[in-house]
């Protein structure tokens, strides 16, 4: 298992540096029991060995487990906390053994490949020098004192204790200590170099043992090469010779056949590779090199060699290779075994159990063994009840969206955050979308546990580079893409919906609640223009102008009115040359539906202007200045065919004006109020009562004689406010928001993006 701050021994051993020695309950109890020790039976080994007993029916373990070592009657394993469990096949009844501390390595230290279990008299496993030996099956324990012969612990195969004594000049010995009636054999292993200075157990199985060591001098530059041998315990010799290396993350297995490594030559080595000795005969060699290995993990079942990088499902990154893969040793073609390995030990019958996962069965500890083909297979023994991949496993996502009121912030829950992440938000009738990256923190890519991605959506569609429409009234969905960045299982999808809702606006011709212009040139041709405020810089800004049609040149005036025939959508009057009024009901798609005469005598007015709502009853009224200077209001009814009540006198007087505006409410008053500007360029406002008649006149100030242009547009900022459009007669146009205050109703001007052309008019 590679799972550990404490990866290796230092280069010079010596005792550990702790002040005091700390004993779990587990290991007290051990030791209490071991007053004679009682003989432990070795392990047999290799294929001949019968095979480990199935558990009768599928076993749990905890989510983020790792395995530690795997025996015929159960396998040992340490969950997050650090707690050292023991878990029987036959019935799943998990026993916990020790409560390490989390440096501890767990390579061989509490044994590999049997049901003996090494329990120490210290957390950190390496330091420990009283070893219990606890045979999960007999129920038996040994102990083995280390302090009785000056020796450090390195690790245990089978009920086989592994130690080193350290020599003169900084050498060492490696030791293989054996209980048996009563008594601890001692033996020597024969056949490192006279001047090994560092020894460490790497792999164990059976009567095999893989050492890693060096026998560099200090002061020597070695470039953090190491040499890996099989040394056989059940004779105490080396059997392989010296000749395979390694650096560090090198990491190594072995079986009844061979000797497997999968690393680098040396430390920093930027290439891995798997390599592979024969233990007997003549020990040929084979090598592969492993693309994407960074983190290598390797096993052996059969004549097969597994390898891949020590991942669990939220670890490492799309540069490297996530499955965990099977290649016959020699060549061939290798196969995906499972989609991920996070941690690997040899069990008794030559197979491996593996903590990795697959996309049909989740995470789990699996048993890795050759198949009907020879080929390795694996099969499931204890889930952690955990999709391998992404999985949502959380979402808070309103139900409607209403970007008048701010903000819509949904947000989802992945099982990790490993991953990169996408939303898209369609509106169903038109299609329109958008789509966001949602950006994790890298922080928290390989974080254990569930993560949030937020969506901070400004109401807004169009291209993720420049979105530039007001998103449309009505029913939407959302797509959430989670691709892992490991590779991981399968790309995560999943959907829903939720409607957006605004209040109606009097400009509104494509139902998104933002104001639409309609400009007009000389030749007759109509466009609208959609606005929007740029989230970056709050600007007003418009779309591409889009042609709604010909032939409105045959009116001398186009006025926008708000609703005033009884849908949601604003509507349109034009006054012919001839006189005749003409109502355009909105669609709320950006058209227009057939014309409808609304009658005669119109064209005695000067002025028309309309818009904003002057008596509080929620429609559109309009507004006209006849050639006498007097003002008449005609309350909207919301009945198409008579959209307009009979005409209010509201006053005289009104000629002084060259230009008056219904703008809505821009001063705070009950309704809406309109602006008119005089001939020397003053601007003033008439706050609406909310019954059709206003206050007496405030002046706004001086300076508006330079604009070609006033138009009423709406609440262009969602802040409940009208707001006026100013057009200079180079076609810059500026915005001036409604402030709610009758005594300074504008905010200063802010620049638009919108440009009209020469000859357009704005309604």
């Amino acid at each position: 298992m590679t799972r550990s701050a404490i990866v290796r021994r230092p280069r010079t051993p010596g005792p550990s540096g702790r002040s005091r020695r700390l004993v779990t309950g587990a290991v007290a109890l051990a030791l209490a029991v071991t007053a004679g020790p009682l003989v432990v039976p070795a392990v047999a080994a290799g294929p001949a060995a019968t095979a480990t007993g199935a558990p009768a029916q599928l076993l749990k373990i905890a989510a983020g487990s790792e395995i530690v070592s795997a025996g015929r009657t159960g396998f040992l394993s340490v969950d997050p906390r650090h707690q050292v469990l023991w878990t029987r096949y036959a019935d799943g009844v998990t026993t916990q053994l020790a409560q390490d501390d989390p440096r501890t390595s767990y390579d061989t230290t509490h044994g590999t490949a049997s049901d003996v279990v090494a329990l120490g008299d210290d957390p950190v496993m390496g330091a420990s020098r009283k070893i219990t030996l606890r045979d999960m099956a007999g129920g038996t324990s040994a102990l083995i004192d280390l302090t009785a012969y000056g020796y450090h612990y390195l690790g245990t195969v089978g009920s086989r204790v592994l130690a080193y004594q350290r020599g003169d000049k900084g050498t060492v010995r490696a030791h293989v200590l054996e209980a048996a009636g009563g008594t601890v054999t001692d033996r020597e292993i024969t056949g490192l170099p006279d001047g090994t200075r560092d020894v460490d157990v790497a792999s164990g199985f059976g009567d095999s043992v893989v050492l890693r060591y060096s026998a560099t001098p200090d002061g020597v530059d070695d470039h953090g090469m190491e040499e890996y041998t099989v040394a056989d315990l059940a004779s105490a010799k080396v059997v392989t010779g010296r000749g395979m290396v390694g650096g560090f993350p090198t990491v190594a297995a072995v079986s009844g056949r061979h000797m497997a490594l999968a690393g680098g030559l040396f430390m920093g080595d930027a290439t891995t590779s798997l390599r592979t000795k024969a233990l007997g005969g003549d020990q040929r060699r084979w090598s592969t090199d492993l693309a994407g290995v960074i983190t290598p993990l390797v096993g052996l079942a059969g004549d097969w060699a597994l390898y891949g990088n020590a991942w669990r499902a939220n670890e490492g990154s799309d540069s490297g290779q996530a499955s965990f893969r099977a290649v016959p040793i020699g060549g061939g073609t290798a196969r995906k075994v499972l989609e991920h390995a996070s941690s690997v030990t040899p069990a008794p019958d030559g197979g491996l159990l593996v903590m990795g996962g697959t996309v049909e069965n989740g995470e789990g500890l699996y048993r890795v063994a050759p198949g009907a083909d020879g080929a390795p297979v694996a099969k499931l023994v204890a889930s952690t009840g955990e999709r391998t991949g992404l999985a949502l496993v959380g979402s808070e996502v309103p139900a409607v969206a209403e970007p008048a009121k701010g903000h819509w912030r949904p947000r989802w829950q992945l099982s990790h955050g490993n991953a990169e992440v996408s939303v898209t938000l369609r509106h169903t009738a038109s299609g329109a979308r958008r789509t966001f990256d949602l950006r994790i923190d890298p922080a928290k890519w390989e974080a254990p546990g569930p993560t949030w991605v937020d969506l901070d959506w400004d109401g807004l569609l169009g291209p993720s580079y420049a979105p530039d429409l007001a998103a449309p009234n009505g029913g939407y969905t959302w797509t959430l893409t989670a691709k892992p960045r490991n590779g991981i299982g399968p790309v995560l999808t999943a959907d829903g919906a939720f409607t957006v809702a605004r209040p109606p606006a009097p400009h509104d011709y494509t139902d998104n609640g933002t104001p639409d212009l309609l400009l007009r040139d000389g030749s007759g041709d109509l466009e609208r223009q959609d606005t929007y405020t740029d989230p970056d810089t709050a600007r007003l800004k418009s779309r591409d102008a889009a042609r709604i049609g010909s032939g409105w040149d045959v009116y001398d005036q186009v006025t926008a009115v708000g609703n005033v025939a009884g849908a949601v959508h604003g509507d349109v009057v034009a006054r012919d040359r001839s006189g005749v009024l003409w109502l355009y009901l909105g669609k709320g798609d950006g058209t227009f539906d057939a014309r409808i005469r609304v009658g005669a005598g119109w064209g005695g007015y000067t002025q028309l202007t309309g818009g904003g709502d002057l008596d509080g009853d929620g429609r559109g009224d309009l507004l006209a200045r006849d050639s006498d200077g007097v003002l008449w209001l005609y309350k909207g009814t919301g009945s198409w065919r008579a959209p307009f009540a009979p005409r209010v006198r509201i006053g005289g007087g009104w000629q002084v004006y060259d230009r008056i505006v219904s703008v809505g409410d821009v001063a705070g008053g009950p309704a809406g109020d309109v602006v008119a500007r005089d001939k020397d360029g003053v601007l003033w406002l008439y706050p609406g009562k909310g019954d059709g008649t206003f206050e007496g006149r405030v002046r706004v100030g001086a300076g508006w004689g330079g604009y070609t242009q006033l138009t009423g547009i709406g609440d262009a900022g969602t802040d409940g406010r009208a707001d006026l459009l100013a057009t200079a007669p180079d076609g810059t146009s500026y915005v001036y928001r409604g402030t709610g205050d009758r005594q300074a109703p504008f905010a200063p001007r802010e620049q638009t993006g919108i440009q009209v052309l020469p000859g357009q008019t704005v309604s």
